[in-house]
């Protein structure tokens, strides 16, 4: 199943100028496939897709990723990891002010992460 952090949203005094994304396959053996798609609604309040891609994350490594975000109003990551053994796949996602400082309200754990049924177009 696909999972999303949910709709994050980025006003007030220090908005996110980047959305980091952090992805951990702990599996020792199997690599996992990760699809993710990165949303933003800009001040009009209209979703729109501006990054998605697959990417294969080997065994027992790491991919670490940053897309800007800068001037949206709120954004949303969506997440399908499949492979052998997909839950060994732990993924968190930050948002960053401009100096790359995290935002500890703009902070989606893994624990916290929503399933959906699918990867939104």
């Amino acid at each position: 199943m696909a999972t999303t952090t949910g709709i994050i949203t980025n006003t007030g005094t220090t908005p996110a100028s980047n959305v980091v994304i952090n992805i951990d396959n702990d599996n020792l053996s199997f690599s996992s496939n990760v699809v993710y798609h990165v949303y933003v609604w800009n001040t009009l309040v209209s979703k729109g897709l501006v990054y998605s891609n697959s990417l294969n994350v080997n065994a027992n490594t790491s991919q670490f990723l940053s897309f800007n975000i800068a001037g949206n109003s709120a954004y949303e990551v969506q997440f399908l990891v499949t492979g052998n053994a997909p839950a060994d796949t732990i993924i968190t996602v930050f948002g960053t002010d401009s100096s790359g400082n995290v935002i500890p309200h703009q902070r989606v754990l893994q624990s916290e992460l929503t399933f959906i049924a699918q990867l939104n177009p």
